[in-house]
């Protein structure tokens, strides 16, 4: 009974590590099953057929797609820019800051790399484009980095079964976006059609079941049911840099009515249609800080560093091809966390993503490939006929395997503030639909921005294809698991100049 009793403990305890991953416990795992996976290795013949011919003329084919990916960044790099907001500002210095993580746990916080966070202090307007987007919340590097490991720490760290925290990356600021519930704005709708200026305060999210609005609060007026919502910040009554955002855009105000439930009545609610997708839309913002430096950043082709050009990635074999469930569609590598490769890191064919490590252990890595189902992507699309237009940012792509005519379908869910619509009628020429290559996006751990996709049709909304207010596009050209790979085995962060070429700011500036 006691043996039974103790085989039983060992089961529980097995579960709940297995539902939690202890570091050292995976480590010593990964060790002894060593020569299991190194057996698997030299016994799986799937790669014999599938590296196939080599295509003609590779090098000129990568050589321009890596000059679509650098004008790709070129683009994304201006769209950060105001194009409605008079700009640039007097008194005012834009710090480029790239998305670097969106974090899952609280979606209302995201991670930016900057060039320079010197000039960048807490509760500084934060924009992307003419949109105001929130505020400095951290710089991690100026807090206190304390590393106090006990007895039991210390001893499995010198044998080399844990290490100590990575302390946070220098270049790194946090921001706290307007969707947060505690984040208030000052905001106004101006005079219209014989109104009066309508001022209310902004923050926060109101949830209703079909979209979601940022949430408005204590309104001047409630007979203002439509109208453009702009940041509004007396500069004389505010001391923050709050005021350096007056006149940025929120969105529209819309005002509708739920229905009463048995818990709550009827009722009528105003929000502020957003015109960014805050969730997956973030890629490149301005950080607004004061002084009298440069007024503009005017980035230009030689400023712009190759995605493969940047530091971090090292040549690798795919060993197998295959999985145990016969819908899956992953991949084995024969390095791993013995030369840096990490989960989530990307793997390329050229500038083309094959996929991303899923799961890396001391001698190999596990890759889930492009069309994998379930595969996720966060997505930029550019006009094929077009590389220097400005992106449309689609946010997270979810794979749904292939179709059969060696294609990968894609699903897409446009989010409440996405403007593809309009992007869509811009570009199509009559047609009702784009060509379009598709790239990475940023706010991917270990996945650099400007990797390639592939090529597929953007439609209309409203055409055939279009379920529930999802996309489905099938994706062709996408990279293959067979030829020569690389893995990305650095940071998520796309190594650029520590300064790009500035225009100043002119007399007669806003």
């Amino acid at each position: 009974m006691r043996i039974r009793r103790l085989g039983w403990t060992i089961a529980a305890g097995a579960a709940l590590l297995s539902l939690r991953p202890v570091g050292p416990f995976e480590r010593v795992a990964d060790l002894a099953l060593a020569p299991a996976r190194m057996l698997g290795f030299l016994g799986a013949p799937s790669l014999w057929w599938a590296r196939g011919e080599e295509p003609e003329d590779t090098d000129g084919f990568l050589a321009v797609e890596r000059e679509l990916s650098a004008q790709l960044e070129l683009a994304i790099l201006r769209s950060a820019e105001p194009l409605e907001v008079p700009w640039p500002i007097r008194g005012v210095v834009p710090i480029p800051g790239e998305v670097d993580v969106s974090e899952k746990v609280n979606r209302d916080r995201i991670s930016l790399r900057v060039a320079d966070p010197g000039p960048i202090e807490r509760g500084q307007a934060v924009i992307a484009g003419d949109v105001f987007v929130g505020t400095v919340e951290k710089i991690p590097v100026r807090e206190p980095y304390r590393d106090r490991p006990g007895l039991l720490e210390r001893a499995l760290r010198r044998v080399g079964l844990s290490s100590p925290p990575v302390p946070p990356p220098r270049d790194l600021v946090i921001v706290r976006m307007i969707t947060d519930p505690l984040a208030r704005v000052g905001a106004r709708i101006e005079e219209a059609d014989g109104r009066s200026e309508c001022r209310m305060v902004v923050g926060g999210l109101e949830r209703l079941e079909d979209r979601v609005w940022l949430a408005v609060h204590n309104p001047e007026s409630q007979n203002r049911f439509t109208g453009r919502v702009v940041v509004h910040e007396a500069a004389a009554a505010v001391e923050s840099a709050d005021s350096m955002a007056s006149g940025f855009l929120l969105g529209d105000l819309r005002r509708t009515t739920i229905a009463a439930t048995e818990r709550t009545p009827r009722r009528q609610v105003m929000g502020v249609d957003p015109l960014l997708d805050f969730e997956a839309g973030l890629n490149q913002v301005l950080v607004l800080t004061p002084g009298w430096g440069p007024g503009s950043v005017d980035p230009r082709r030689s400023d712009i560093v190759g995605v493969l050009e940047s530091t971090g990635w090292r040549h690798v074999d795919m060993a197998s091809l295959g999985d145990l469930c016969p819908w899956r569609s992953t991949g084995r590598l024969d390095v791993g966390r013995n030369v840096g490769v990490r989960a989530g890191a990307a793997v390329v064919d050229g500038v083309r993503l094959v996929g991303r490590v899923s799961r890396s252990d001391q001698i190999g890595a596990t890759v889930a490939l492009l069309d994998d189902p379930g595969f996720r992507v966060t997505a930029l699309a550019q006009p094929a006929n077009d590389p220097g237009a400005t992106p449309l940012v689609l946010g997270e792509l979810v794979s749904a395997g292939c179709d059969g005519n060696d294609r990968v379908s894609l699903r897409w869910r446009p989010a409440s503030g996405s403007r593809h619509d309009e992007w869509i009628e811009r570009h199509s020429e009559g047609s009702g639909g784009v060509e379009v290559l598709l790239w990475t996006g940023s706010g991917m751990r270990r996945v650099p921005r400007g990797l390639l996709l592939g090529r597929t049709s953007l439609r209309a909304p409203g055409e055939p294809g279009e379920l529930g207010g999802e996309l489905v596009m099938a994706l062709e050209g996408f990279g293959d698991p067979g030829a020569e790979l690389q893995v990305r085995t650095g940071s998520s962060r796309l190594s650029r100049p520590a300064q790009g070429s500035v225009v100043h700011a002119a007399e007669g500036e806003r």
